[in-house]
């Protein structure tokens, strides 16, 4: 494919597969739909002086075993929620490592926006927070996305969708580690959906994630019980817990629920069907 020196102008990106068809596809079906920029569903700031999206926590890490606030980093985001077992990690409250702007609230998106080499699956990985966690921060390779004006959990489900996630990978940047800034988020394009749509996509979600609050309960008990260390990348408590029918049963079942709700999402948005259908069985 050729691309005219106006067209690299225009777009100020020098990556050859920034203009890949596969991209341009995409993007250009969205635009047909009449999707527009996320960004109008994420604030500068909201009322009670909150910024629409932010990172958490810059600089040095004082993990504190103790420490009252939960700390997540890239590694606890999973496909289908927070995995707190596989790198337990917590701070001091109103710490350095505690700002304020980046505690985590119900109904906020935690989305990562780095990877390194290696790690490539990580980036752009994002949950719906479903429920209260207690006090919880975030390192800065997380983003806290609080939208406004649209459903969280249609707009952080959008992003888990290959019609937001080819956006992303069209936007990345960096080579050791590859990055995504706020206004390549907020440039992503997402359809406007019915409000009645947008409702069923947050009850399936919150029934998803039920089923992996259901293993990780299992997972930190065992952790709890077993006094190991999970491991640097959570290698010792993942193998003990995939030894247990009951958390291999519910991991199942929350993949099954995010797939389906993925592709029901998917084939909603562009027409090839009116509206969601329910998880079977």
């Amino acid at each position: 494919m050729e691309v005219s020196l106006e067209e690299i102008a225009r777009c100020n990106r020098f990556n050859p597969a920034y203009y890949e068809p596969q991209f341009l596809e995409i993007e250009n079906k969205l635009e047909t739909i009449g999707a527009k920029p996320i960004d109008r569903f994420i604030p500068a700031k909201h009322p009670d002086g909150a910024k629409g999206i932010t990172y958490g926590q810059v600089g040095s890490r004082d993990l504190t075993p103790r420490g009252a606030v939960r700390y997540l980093q890239v590694i606890n985001i999973r496909e289908t929620g927070i995995d707190f077992a596989i790198k337990p990690d917590r701070v001091a409250e109103n710490s350095d490592n505690d700002p304020a702007r980046s505690r985590v609230q119900k109904d906020d998106i935690l989305f990562s926006n780095t990877a390194f080499r290696g790690t490539e699956t990580l980036i752009g990985r994002c949950v719906v927070v479903h429920r209260e966690y207690g006090k919880l921060n975030i390192s800065q390779d997380i983003d806290r996305i609080r939208v406004a004006g649209a459903n969280p959990y249609y707009v952080g489900t959008y992003l888990k969708t290959s019609l937001a996630q080819m956006q992303m990978r069209r936007r990345l940047h960096g080579v050791d580690s590859q990055k995504i800034n706020f206004g390549q988020v907020r440039s992503l394009l997402i359809p406007d959906l019915a409000d009645n749509q947008q409702d069923e996509v947050e009850r399936q979600y919150v029934e998803m994630a039920a089923a992996h609050d259901r293993a990780m309960a299992i997972k930190e008990r065992l952790l709890q019980e077993s006094q190991i260390e999970p491991g640097q990348y959570g290698e010792a408590i993942n193998r003990l817990a995939d030894g247990k029918p009951a958390y291999r049963r519910n991991m199942e079942e929350a993949k099954r629920r995010l797939d389906h709700l993925l592709a029901e999402l998917v084939a909603v948005i562009e027409g090839r069907q009116k509206k969601l259908k329910p998880f079977p069985g």
